[in-house]
């Protein structure tokens, strides 16, 4: 092999590491983002039954209903379009791809897709996620499940959906499915600003811990809410 074809080699295993280590600082942002939203929720309630003096409802009942996990599931995946859409579209990476110094360019000019492409890539990630969100077995209120028949996506669309996001995180694939869909590929970040600075670096520290509390606290909520109504029989 010429040394040229080890470099190429050497630099498409990079890109694919960097990629998993880019999802993961996403992802903590998406549990941020959801967290924001279900804080919003919990605050609007508060604020609505100190309006009515209480009369219309109990909190306990409230901020542990379906509500609060439909809410921070908006948020969250309005987030993916702007982060992984939108921005990606405009400046080239998702805020976890500049963490750790990736790009996101068209596969023919090598440069960043443009707004429209960019937000059908995020709406493709974004549908993914929720679907994929759909065949957790504890049944969550997503917003497909909301908006469709029941039997639209329980069935094989969920799991289908969880499979296409594994795959590449599993497999290393040089493209995932929304690379496929709007022509770009992830390559490495060039230039002084290819990579976030350390001060942005550590207030993203910061967000991440509080989403991952946040995301832990609605569902410990959630389980602490279905826990009332489960039955068990009397083994004594």
């Amino acid at each position: 092999m010429t040394t040229s074809g080890r470099s190429g080699t050497t630099t498409a295993s990079t890109v694919r590491r960097l990629r998993r280590e880019a999802l993961g600082q996403d992802a903590l942002l998406f549990s941020a983002a959801f967290s924001a939203g279900a804080l919003l929720y919990v605050v609007a309630e508060v604020v609505q039954l100190a309006v009515d003096d209480g009369a219309t409802g109990d909190l306990w009942s409230v901020t542990l209903s379906e509500h609060l996990v439909l809410v921070g599931l908006i948020v969250g995946e309005l987030f993916v379009v702007v982060n992984n859409g939108l921005r990606q579209g405009l400046r080239g990476h998702s805020i976890g791809k500049h963490r750790v110094g990736l790009a996101v360019v068209d596969v023919g000019t090598g440069a960043p897709t443009g707004a429209l492409r960019g937000v059908l890539r995020g709406l493709v990630m974004a549908v993914l996620l929720d679907l994929a969100a759909a065949a957790v077995p504890v049944g969550l209120p997503t917003v497909l499940r909301r908006l469709t028949p029941e039997a639209w996506h329980v069935g094989g669309a969920a799991y289908l959906a969880l499979l296409v996001l594994l795959v590449p995180l599993l497999l290393s694939t040089d493209r995932g499915l929304a690379d496929r869909l709007v022509g770009t590929r992830v390559v490495l970040g060039v230039g002084e600003r290819a990579v976030t600075s350390e001060r942005r670096s550590r207030v993203l520290t910061v967000i991440e811990v509080l989403g991952v509390v946040g995301l832990l606290s609605v569902a410990l909520a959630y389980i602490a809410f279905f826990a009332q109504v489960l039955r068990f029989p009397d083994l004594f």
